[in-house]
């Protein structure tokens, strides 16, 4: 007996709960029934709930497994593929469309489409006529799909105009800390879910990391938002803190930024005041984690994640602290016997780098250079709201490829960062450095972890040669010190003159 082989598609999930596929499977057996020389394959092919029009039943789905299966020559010549309609291969524009069909047909498969009882050959792509036909159905389809298309887009911007105008609700979608209220039409927020979201906050304002947060709440048997216990974890910890519905904000996903979409405030009812969450993104972002919980201060780290080595990049660590010794800064890998750059004694780098250069930091400008700290992070923002959009157009067409979404991750930490520093400074809170860091006492343990936070927020990067004992420091304002020296003085104010003299953002030692 010939062979026939089915495929079926609807484009919308919703519509696996409809007629679609009871309507496709119908006119199958219908066919197969007047047709009974044919023999239905074992293998069907599905794609429920994937477009046509985007391509992503071909890109991701059952009918690109199907090409696949033409290409390598695993479906013999005579078999006949049965469809809806031709609109079921392809909705793309009518190039892409019928190329999918023609490659087909030149394999050796036949097509019918059950629809209209349509038979296609190979010997119909030398028919002007059968050539005609699919061509008009591949225009109509993609025609149907892109009116579509711009309806649904312009409904949901109209949605999304009226919810920033008048708050009124888009969907029923919402974060599972509330609900929404079918009578009133708006969202409520579940108290005990709040109450869990509020003691988060604490915990993580008190400085415990987000494993000690997980375990709490696993010890506890504190249900998560899913209503199951002893299943928090951290990067859902990490995730909730960040979460900017919790004061009020809609935001959209990467894909919804690419067209366009942007945020909608007080769409949401806040779970907690703009300054608790803010407080607490201060803390997500540096690097620290978990804080110390011994009583030795020269146990924190004031360069904690800042400090590199400058011959193979590693984050250097403290060694050998007891007391009021402050022990030496070393690179990791020296004891993997992988970098042999030598300690170098913590007291003195800690000195000059405190006295000399953190309490000077916000007299570091240059005179000639008239664009603002607030211009330039501006600016690296737009930047890398570029870079993030075209990752994402990128993971959009290779989503195994896994660097991509670390890439926009990391990009991500830099955007969320500079614009924490941009609420700050158009909040005019920016720290007085020289009179704050003057007024701590670094051998407290409470003032070294306020220090460590001034550092984080003034330099992005110290890069330590202690061979040479100097360090090439890197501003988050864009300013570079090149071989700044390390075993003798250099007073901040001689830095302050020197920096009205020069024109580039590098100064060198």
């Amino acid at each position: 007996m010939s062979r026939a082989i089915a495929y079926l598609r609807f484009s919308n999930a919703i519509q696996q709960n409809g007629d679609s596929v009871r309507r496709q499977r119908n006119l199958i057996n219908q066919w197969l029934d007047l047709n009974p020389q044919y023999d239905l394959d074992d293998t069907n092919y599905e794609d429920l709930g994937l477009s046509a029009y985007t391509g992503a039943h071909a890109e991701r789905g059952a009918f690109g497994e199907f090409m696949e299966a033409v290409d390598l020559g695993l479906i013999e010549p005579g078999t006949v593929l049965l469809i809806e309609s031709l609109d079921r291969l392809s909705r793309e524009r009518i190039g892409e469309a019928t190329e999918r069909l023609r490659s087909i047909l030149k394999a050796g498969i036949e097509v019918v489409t059950l629809c209209d009882g349509s038979h296609y050959t190979a010997s119909s792509l030398d028919d002007p006529y059968a050539s005609i036909k699919a061509i008009l159905i591949a225009q109509r389809a993609n025609e149907e799909s892109e009116i579509k298309s711009k309806r649904l887009k312009s409904a949901w911007e109209k949605k999304r105009e009226e919810a920033a105008l008048t708050g009124r609700v888009m969907t029923s979608a919402c974060p599972r800390w509330m609900k929404l209220n079918p009578q009133t039409r708006e969202f409520e927020l579940i108290n005990e879910r709040v109450k869990v979201i509020r003691d988060i906050f604490e915990y993580r304002i008190k400085g415990m990391s987000f494993n000690k947060i997980t375990k709490i709440l696993n010890d506890e048997s504190t249900p998560t938002f899913k209503g199951k216990v002893k299943e928090w974890n951290p990067s859902t910890i990490e995730h909730l803190l960040s979460n900017k519905a919790l004061i009020g904000t809609c935001v959209p996903s990467y894909a919804s930024k690419l067209k366009g979409m942007k945020e909608i405030q007080n769409y949401y009812p806040p779970a907690m005041s703009d300054d608790v969450f803010n407080s607490v993104q201060d803390i997500k972002l540096s690097p620290f984690g978990k804080l110390s919980e011994r009583d030795n201060p020269n146990l924190i780290n004031i360069f904690r994640s800042i400090m590199k080595c400058s011959v193979c990049n590693h984050s250097m660590i403290v060694t050998t602290v007891a007391g009021d010794n402050p022990g030496y800064y070393v690179c990791p890998m020296r004891r993997l016997h992988r970098c042999y750059a030598p300690p170098i004694k913590r007291g003195l780098i800690d000195s000059v780098l405190i006295h000399q250069v953190l309490v000077f930091t916000t007299k570091f400008t240059k005179s000639g250079n008239s664009k603002s700290l607030v211009q330039q992070i501006t600016k690296r923002n737009f930047e890398l709201n570029k870079q993030i959009e075209k990752l994402i157009v990128a993971l959009k067409m290779a989503p195994e490829v896994s660097i991509l979404a670390n890439e926009i991750k990391e990009l991500d930490k830099e955007l969320r960062k500079n614009e924490t520093t941009l609420r700050l400074l158009r909040e005019k809170k920016r720290i007085s450095i020289i009179d704050d860091v003057n007024k701590l006492d670094l051998k407290v343990k409470a003032d070294r972890e306020t220090c460590q936070k001034y550092a984080f927020k003034i330099f992005k990067d110290i890069r330590i040669d202690t061979s040479r004992k100097t360090c090439c420091i890197f501003f988050i304002n864009g300013l570079k010190f090149i071989d700044f020296p390390l075993y003798k003085t250099t007073r901040g104010e001689a830095i302050v003159e020197a920096l009205a003299y020069i024109d580039e953002d590098i100064l060198f030692f």
